[in-house]
């Protein structure tokens, strides 16, 4: 077997159909297709089944309770027996040609991590956009590549770009982070950083779905991004603390201290809401010691500068941002 393919579902009735649809079309003698059951109460699950038997190589695993997307993919991780895995979001729709292309030149070369391309997908016109320009390379250090995107600032954490061999995540014992959001940063910079062979691919391998209801909504009803965003940092931190001194170590401590400003940043740049807006300030105020630290000993000059300003006032750093925005 291949691929595993790892779909988490939750409330998507309006979508799932759409993404079944394209990994029905992934070769059944080589890919497997696994669908979690994250205990939803609409007709998503009712959608799968019916896709379930229609595609022999696509199976139900339904958890117990609602966990979560983390949770969820560990679910599926755990049932997982391709050579490479490739998690993917159930409102998204998957590329299965350039997939299947992708997980065959994976194997190939080698490769503990491929990481291919993706469009945007506008949910209300059906438009789609370019992702970053991120360049096809030959086999590297994943160390290599994750620096060299961090350069080049083509970096993206979403765990969907990427197939994993499964053996190899197994024995790093990487899993999905539970509990906390953006959990994607807690496991594509591990996993690449620590893979002996790497590479990335011009090949689009997804149409990632943007959508007012989606995770991602979740900045705009409530605050509580801005601990995950702090959590993120310290675990990131923590690891950072660990590598060699080197450029992929250089990179992980610039990217972390980017997250620890974007705890700011996102105020103007998303628009919150009044009451979400003046939450996220507050506690980047509570916690703004730790938060410029990073961004102070992130190794880079613009990222440091900005820290030390918004040290001196986090009021005056969002409005600057803002205006330069």
């Amino acid at each position: 077997m291949l691929l595993s393919v790892i779909i988490p579902f939750y409330h998507v009735e309006n979508y799932i159909a759409e993404c079944l649809e394209a990994v029905a079309q992934l070769p059944a003698r080589d890919c497997e297709i696994i669908l979690v059951d994250d205990c939803g109460t609409d007709a998503s699950a009712d959608i799968a089944a019916a896709y379930g038997d229609q595609c022999a190589n696509m199976r139900i695993v339904r958890r117990e309770k609602n966990g979560g997307l983390s949770a969820a993919r560990n679910t599926g991780l755990a049932q997982a027996s391709g050579e490479y895995i490739w998690f993917v979001d159930s409102d998204d729709v998957p590329v299965s040609d350039a997939l299947y292309m992708m997980a065959r030149q994976a194997k190939e070369m080698e490769l503990d991590v491929a990481k291919g391309r993706f469009v945007y997908l506008d949910d209300l016109t059906g438009g789609q956009t370019p992702g970053p320009a991120i360049p096809a390379t030959d086999a590297m250090t994943g160390g290599e590549l994750f620096a060299s995107q961090c350069r080049a600032d083509v970096y993206e954490p979403m765990v969907w770009q990427c197939l994993y061999r499964r053996t190899y995540i197994e024995e790093t014992g990487l899993t999905m982070a539970e509990g906390l959001h953006f959990e994607d940063e807690l496991f594509q910079a591990p996993a690449l950083i620590a893979a002996p062979r790497a590479a990335a691919f011009e090949h689009v391998i997804l149409r990632y779905r943007q959508r007012p209801g989606s995770i991602m909504g979740s900045f705009y009803k409530s605050s509580a991004w801005c601990g995950n965003y702090l959590e993120v940092c310290r675990r990131l931190d923590a690891l950072a603390k660990t590598l060699p001194a080197g450029e992929a170590k250089a990179a992980l401590m610039r990217r972390v201290g980017q997250i620890a400003l974007s705890v700011v940043k996102n105020i103007p740049a998303y628009r919150l809401p009044p009451r979400v807006a003046a939450e996220a300030l507050t506690f980047a105020k509570e916690n703004k010691r730790e938060l410029t630290d990073y961004a102070i000993q992130s190794g880079d000059r613009l990222v440091a500068a900005q820290g030390r300003l918004m040290r001196l006032s986090v009021t005056l750093f969002m409005k600057l941002y803002a205006r330069r925005g």
